[in-house]
């Protein structure tokens, strides 16, 4: 059978999609148009199938890639799955994939981390996907320009994130702060450091901000993941390979994915058929689904703003556990040009914003004001674009920007500072593209978890093993501590939920874990 990601067929309604190699040898070749069309003549009229009073039916809500492992490790064991997903044309959750002219570019992750250990890893060779460790040497910026090879505050930067796990350790009662607060304190108090690392270290501090996606003001010391010693794997050939692998044997059926379902509301029970879920269909129609359990995938953000109501309540420990866990919004812009004017020899470039006296307020009109991690992607996919990350609360402001150019002049100044050759004109703007992760209410509003000063992730995480016997189970990047944030620990809760719900049915579970052998 050819693999095909859902959104090929753009709005078509998802219960006369119809999937057979047989019918359709090149249907991966088609474009929107022509997939839906063809979709369409073989099957007009396609119902919804009819249940099997003797199977287990589980509902997973989202199509992302926890809820599509999840319904897959089902399905695998005689389960019937219904995937309800709120977007009308395509599947991927936060893993969202664009193509020209062959060219892959990853507007949701576009990375794997901890590569020694993410199972995903062995896909890339599977599939054929091409990939780019980018673990070169960053080069580092500051508004008068590049940092010289003994710009040491970055290390001083490094000793603090070491100096904060030490810390916890030593005193586990001790009360979170912000990173900003704690890493002033840390370099005041420091005596073998220069004034200008004094200055600075801080500063260098605010990388952290690019990874997970939220300011050094909000970051949690308690909690700091400052840095991934792993590799880190960036995604050239596109991560909608993994999304199309993992659903492949869920579009065979046409009634088992189904689009522009919005779900807005979840009773569960704890029997057989006790789980009722109500949805919106594409904003017209109302559906309501029975089922024997249900994988509930949507994002921390849409569960942090109470977007689905449950009944009854979720238990204490969990409703605790999602509000003991934020949300960040790490955004992306894209900008392609005519010429590479950026040094060709280094996968990223940092920016620092200068330091600013203890009373001065931000400027907020220049871009040079935020910290920003700038990849290279002329090393890294072989296009003249660069890809500059963003932390809120910035990525909410240019997110909401409606004009192209007007995103290009606020991030001009930069590219002006990234230049090999200062006294050159900046080439020709061909194409600029951002993120809207902050403005979609499927994404939660976001991006990933993250804590900040006063969060504990841990919390949800023992809620949700405490409740691993429960008919409503929770899967998502939030919903693991090892891989939270990336698609790794995604895939990897939607195979424990599955496994949780069969050892609730009594379904032996066949030993086939993906760390082992990919099925």
């Amino acid at each position: 059978m050819s693999t095909l990601s859902i959104s090929a067929a753009g709005d078509l309604n998802p219960k006369i999609i119809d999937l057979h190699a047989a019918q359709i040898p090149n249907l991966t070749s088609l474009s929107i148009s022509e997939t839906a069309t063809t979709l369409k003549a073989l099957n007009p009229e396609l119902e919804r199938l009819e249940p099997n009073n003797t199977q287990r039916h589980v509902i997973i809500v989202g199509a992302g890639i926890s809820g599509l492992r999840a319904a897959s490790v089902l399905q695998r064991h005689g389960v019937r799955v219904t995937i309800l997903e709120g977007r009308p044309d395509r599947i991927g959750g936060r893993v969202l994939t664009s193509r020209n002219n062959g060219v892959a570019r990853d507007i949701g992750a576009a990375w794997m981390h901890e590569t020694s250990q993410n199972k995903l890893v062995q896909l890339i060779p599977k599939l054929g996907i091409e990939y780019y460790y980018d673990d070169g040497t960053p080069l580092y910026y500051t508004k008068e320009g590049r940092a010289g090879s003994q710009f040491k505050a970055k290390k001083v930067a490094d000793e603090f994130a070491d100096y904060c796990e030490w810390f916890y350790e030593e005193y586990p009662e001790a009360p979170d702060r912000p990173v900003k607060e704690f890493v002033h304190e840390f370099v005041k108090d420091h005596a073998l450091i220069t004034s200008d690392e004094r200055r600075w270290a801080p500063q260098a501090t605010r990388e952290v901000e690019l990874w997970i996606g939220t300011s050094i003001e909000e970051a949690s010391s308690k909690h700091l993941s400052y840095f991934v010693t792993e590799r880190n794997l960036y995604m050239k050939g596109g991560y909608d390979k993994i999304v199309n692998w993992t659903a492949e044997s869920l579009i065979r059926d046409s009634d088992t994915i189904r689009l522009g379902e919005v779900v807005k509301d979840i009773e569960w029970g704890t029997s057989d058929q006790s789980i009722v879920v109500h949805s919106t269909y594409k904003e017209h129609e109302a559906h309501s689904y029975k089922a024997d359990a249900i994988v509930c995938t949507v994002p921390l953000g849409v569960l942090r703003k109470k977007m689905v109501s449950f009944h009854p309540e979720l238990p204490d420990s969990i409703a605790k556990g999602i509000q003991s866990f934020s949300y960040g919004a790490l955004g992306k812009v894209f900008v392609e040009f005519s010429e590479v004017f950026w040094s060709k020899d280094n996968d990223q470039f940092i920016y620092y914003p200068s330091p600013l006296p203890a009373d001065a307020e931000i400027d907020e009109s220049s871009i040079l004001s935020y910290a920003t991690v700038t990849s290279n992607l002329w090393i890294m996919s072989g296009t003249k674009e660069l890809c500059i990350q963003i932390a809120e609360p910035l990525t909410q402001r240019i997110e909401s920007m409606t004009s192209p150019q007007a995103v290009y002049e606020f991030f001009e100044p930069l590219f002006k500072v990234l230049r090999t050759e200062p006294y050159k004109e900046l080439p020709q703007l061909v194409n600029i593209e951002t993120t809207h992760w902050t403005q979609d209410p499927l994404a939660g509003f976001g991006t990933y978890s993250v804590e900040k000063s006063g969060d504990d992730a841990g919390i949800l995480m023992d809620a949700l093993e405490k409740n691993r016997d429960s008919r409503l189970q929770f899967a998502g990047e939030h919903c693991t501590e090892v891989g939270n944030g990336c698609v790794h620990g995604a895939f990897e809760t939607g195979e424990v939920a599955a496994k949780n719900l069969l050892e609730t049915f009594g379904i032996p579970y066949d030993g086939r874990d993906s760390r082992r052998s990919f099925s």
